[in-house]
């Protein structure tokens, strides 16, 4: 039986084994980019406040920030999904 020379074969595997990590690298780097700009460019509702927020010293101003809080509370609540975190609660059990 003849034997093949494969002396140098072991420099292939490497190359390809190297080259596989530098893709999934690569591929890893581009997702991580793509949600951090995604997260960067979310824009978030704050509400708008007024130099007579800052302070409470009489009962309409009560009255204001009490308003503006239930408005951004209302906001809030109508951006919630319950039945997402409903379906991975019943997931995880």
């Amino acid at each position: 039986m003849k034997r093949l020379n494969q002396s140098g074969s072991h420099v292939i595997a490497l190359a390809v084994g190297v080259l596989a990590i530098g893709v999934i690298a690569f591929a890893g780097y581009t997702v991580m980019q793509r949600q951090n700009t995604t997260t960067a460019n979310s824009t978030t509702k704050t509400p708008t406040t007024t130099a007579s927020s800052n302070s409470i010293n009489t009962s309409a101003d009560l009255t204001n920030a009490s308003n503006q809080l239930d408005a951004y509370s209302g906001q809030v609540n109508s951006s919630l999904n319950d039945s997402s975190l409903d379906a991975d609660l019943n997931d995880m059990l």
